[in-house]
């Protein structure tokens, strides 16, 4: 039994609502542009692979919308108290339509003053654009596990890493580290949070373990 072919103005009303469709969907994306943002990583590897997964997606996204990207990764080989001033100077040649600036990165083994003063002073600055901080005490893995469990002991990053050696293979080089962790992005940001409030008004250098990656990646999380 063959089926008969839509009649020419059956074809055309099916036409219309699919371009009606499609006219709210653009809309729908216009109404919610991400701002732009330059994202300046202090690792060069593991937290410019982890956080492009998202970027790349969004810029995709939205590409239509926009001459460029709307955001932008940096990943930078500076110490904590080089990252601010080094951003910036760079952002201005860069990414100049930037709205907001992103600071990532460890703590380390850098002095407490420069891993406090950095939030500090990126929070402070009176400028066209608005500096955010997504720090973790003491390292990126710390996120990566919440992904996996809650943490309430810091037991450094070779214990971090072997948890997510065994949990998910990872490896700091890999390039698919959004990817690897996606699925459960909902669950780290709650724990994180949690975390993270659970110290009150504690200096970001008394916060152990803890981190604020979850801030950045929940704004970013909304765009995808």
């Amino acid at each position: 039994m063959s089926l008969k072919p839509l009649k020419v103005s059956e074809q055309k009303r099916n036409q219309e609502k699919i371009n009606a469709k499609m006219q709210k969907r653009k809309k729908e994306l216009l109404d919610d542009l991400p701002p732009y943002m330059y994202i300046v990583s202090e690792g060069i590897k593991t937290e410019p692979n982890y956080i492009r997964g998202f970027v790349d997606a969004i810029n995709s996204k939205y590409h239509e919308f926009s001459s460029g990207p709307r955001i932008f990764v940096r990943g930078t080989g500076r110490n904590t108290r080089g990252l601010l001033r080094f951003a910036r100077t760079q952002v201005e040649k860069e990414f100049p339509q930037a709205e907001i600036v992103w600071l990532m990165y460890d703590k380390d083994d850098f002095p407490l003053d420069s891993f406090d003063n950095t939030q500090y002073s990126a929070e402070k600055r009176k400028e066209k654009r608005q500096y955010k901080v997504a720090w973790s005490n003491e390292c990126i893995e710390l996120w990566f596990v919440l992904h996996f469990q809650e943490l309430e002991v810091n037991n450094g990053r070779e214990q971090y890493q072997q948890i997510l050696k065994k949990k998910c293979g990872y490896e700091k080089t890999l390039e698919n580290l959004y990817e690897l962790f996606k699925d459960k992005t909902d669950i780290a940001i709650q724990r994180a949070r949690r975390q993270y409030e659970s110290y009150h008004d504690v200096a970001p250098s008394k916060r152990c373990p803890a981190t604020r990656v979850y801030e950045l990646v929940e704004e970013l999380w909304k765009y995808l």
